[in-house]
């Protein structure tokens, strides 16, 4: 079978992370002839993370150009392989593809909250998600909230939607062994603790500059701690900027744009508390990968957030700031109820990891092998 990888950037973050945990555990099923379309300035990645998936890389650079390629070059690389089964894990399917295929659908928000998203970004995967579901044999949603959404939005029969929930990978992903290595790599960042952190890619929809409004109020009643924001700028990046700087608290604001997996997870390791209060998200990737590492989750209600940490995790109501403060204080503030989530959090992230996440994605290529795609 063939997998399209060609979306993954060259610095990955959520649905990247999703394509390399998905492909390394795939690539190590012997029952599974793995090919994997990618790009060749992250052919290595693929090369590390799965050495026994058959790469097949092109030179496209731009998004444009990826485009283009997924409707030309791809349909004919699946030919010529001669591959029984095709999986799209970013929303979409070639037109020209043949034989069986699977789709996986991330997040509704483009249909239900376009005004979150670039306008380019909405008119292309509103018409294309509908498009890669109404063709697929198969319809992959990575949470119980996607799988709504692409049945209630993108028309997706519901019969063919699984849920097959994103992973971590534990061995990585875990309490500190060597807490005194994590601090120096705080300290190589210039983060001091106390401090209250957040990581994610800068848009609207993450709801960032309602976070440092309730930062700001946080730390009028007392708190001592800093902000710790992390991951790419997006677009709308402008509006944080302005909001920060007009905040009291801009001196303890620490910006450090994407960092590595490893500066990632010890960030998460010496946060008090880390904070996701996205207005609605797809899965919500960092939640799960917080309460992995033992660190106090706030995230927000009414999407896949709440579904993944259940009652591990401190819960708002999404766009309400002082809702948000409230909710920070009430772990930040209380060891108690801060330890209480560490405990939890462990506890729940155990049972999600890219094991399974292969397990399930491969239950769905067999269901879509069959005659009826059942």
């Amino acid at each position: 079978m063939l997998l399209d990888a060609t979306s993954l950037p060259a610095e990955p973050a959520g649905v990247g992370h999703y394509l390399i945990g998905l492909i390394t555990e795939l690539a190590a099923r012997a029952e599974l002839e793995l090919h994997v379309a990618t790009r060749s300035r992250v052919l290595d990645t693929f090369r590390r993370a799965a050495p026994a998936a058959t790469l097949h890389a092109t030179s496209v650079r731009t998004r444009p150009a990826r485009i283009v390629w997924e409707q030309t070059g791809l349909p004919l690389l699946a030919k010529r392989l001669g591959v029984d089964l095709f999986h799209g894990p970013h929303y979409t399917l070639p037109f020209l593809i043949r034989g069986p295929s699977v789709v996986t659908f991330h997040d509704p928000t483009f249909f239900t909250n376009p005004e979150l998203h670039e306008p380019a970004k909405v008119a292309y995967f509103r018409r294309m998600a509908k498009s890669g579901v109404r063709r697929a044999a198969r319809v992959i949603a990575v949470s119980q909230y996607a799988r709504q959404g692409a049945i209630e939005y993108a028309e997706a029969d519901r019969d063919r939607v699984d849920v097959s929930y994103l992973g971590v990978d534990h061995k990585r992903y875990r309490p500190a062994d060597r807490a005194d290595l994590d601090a120096e790599i705080r300290a190589r960042l210039g983060v001091r603790p106390p401090y209250l952190f957040w990581i994610g890619t800068i848009e609207p929809r993450k709801d960032v500059p309602n976070l440092v409004r309730s930062f700001e109020a946080l730390v009028r009643d007392g708190a001592p701690h800093r902000l710790v924001l992390a991951g790419h700028r997006g677009w709308g990046v402008r509006s944080l900027e302005t909001v920060i700087e007009r905040a009291s608290t801009a001196e303890r604001i620490l910006r450090l744009g994407y960092v590595s997996e490893q500066e990632k997870i010890a960030l998460y390791r010496g946060a008090d508390v880390f904070v996701y209060p996205s207005i609605a998200e797809g899965f919500g990737l960092q939640v799960l990968e917080a309460m992995a590492c033992g660190c106090p989750v706030v995230t927000t209600t009414g999407s896949a957030p709440e579904e993944v940490g259940g009652e591990a995790v401190e819960l708002t109501p999404p766009a309400d700031p002082e809702g948000l403060r409230s909710a920070m204080e009430r772990v930040a503030g209380d060891p108690l109820r801060a330890e209480t989530l560490r405990r939890l959090g462990l506890e729940r992230a155990r049972s999600f990891s890219w094991e399974r996440t292969a397990s399930e994605t491969l239950e769905a290529y067999v269901r879509a092998a069959s005659p009826r795609g059942h």
